[in-house]
């Protein structure tokens, strides 16, 4: 992974990633302190650590192809905790794979529209979540330019960052009707753009890079929270 591509955020702080209280409380019960909280999210978390260590290659699912906001974040946990990567094409893969145990994890960020279904699947719980920013995004055309003329332009976006489009155009594209092209992933609006299957990409720096794009505009990466979930009967991870 080239350095550049990836923030210097360190995805890993004094303060580990924090682990779910229990999934089913009782509502009779008092709140938790804050201290409660730390203490039982530590606990949480160096029981979840152990069992990967004492397991090495545990399967982590997320979207794929490789660059996306999400490989990269689950790089950052796998080479921390020897963990084993798995790619889907979409989070409806990642989600059916781990309610079967197909893979023990699923990383999802909440910034995916999606995120709900695992929440409240009756097979999932939410394992652990913690924050980390993702790459540079902005809006890549082809070496040969930008969409000449008036006319509509058509931009190559996974739904969850179609509304980033107004703070990535530049001027001359203000007044241009624009046309969605529906991509997977970050990596897919890059591709799509690059064989000429839209005028423009919303994509990340991996994405432009791979691909060949030029940025026209970007914009700093966001740090998001990423979540971790595994099967039910599985709270940890296996």
């Amino acid at each position: 992974m080239n350095a550049e591509s990836w923030p210097t955020t360190n995805p890993h702080p004094t303060t580990h990633p924090h682990l779910t209280t229990n999934p089913h409380p009782d509502p009779d019960q008092n709140p938790l302190s804050v201290a409660d909280f730390a203490e039982d999210f530590g606990a949480r978390w160096s029981e979840l650590t152990a069992r990967w260590a004492a397991r090495p290659g545990t399967s982590v699912a997320t979207l794929g192809p490789a660059g996306t906001s999400s490989h990269l974040a689950a790089e950052s946990l796998a080479l921390e905790h020897e963990l084993r990567i798995e790619l889907f094409p979409s989070f409806e893969d990642v989600l059916s794979h781990v309610s079967t145990r197909k893979v023990a994890l699923a990383l999802v960020p909440s910034a995916y529209r999606g995120v709900t279904r695992f929440h409240w699947h009756r097979d999932l719980r939410l394992a652990a979540f913690f924050p980390l920013a993702t790459p540079e995004y902005g809006l890549a055309v082809r070496p040969d330019g930008a969409p000449a003329g008036t006319g509509p332009v058509s931009v190559a976006a996974m739904w969850e960052v179609r509304w980033m489009y107004d703070q990535v155009m530049p001027p001359s594209l203000a007044e241009r009707e624009v046309r969605w092209i529906e991509a997977e992933s970050t990596q897919h609006a890059a591709a799509i753009t690059a064989r000429g299957g839209a005028d423009l990409a919303l994509t990340n720096a991996p994405g432009r890079r791979a691909h060949g794009l030029r940025w026209l505009l970007t914009r700093p990466g966001a740090e998001i929270i990423w979540a971790l979930f595994t099967h039910a009967d599985d709270h940890t991870g296996r």
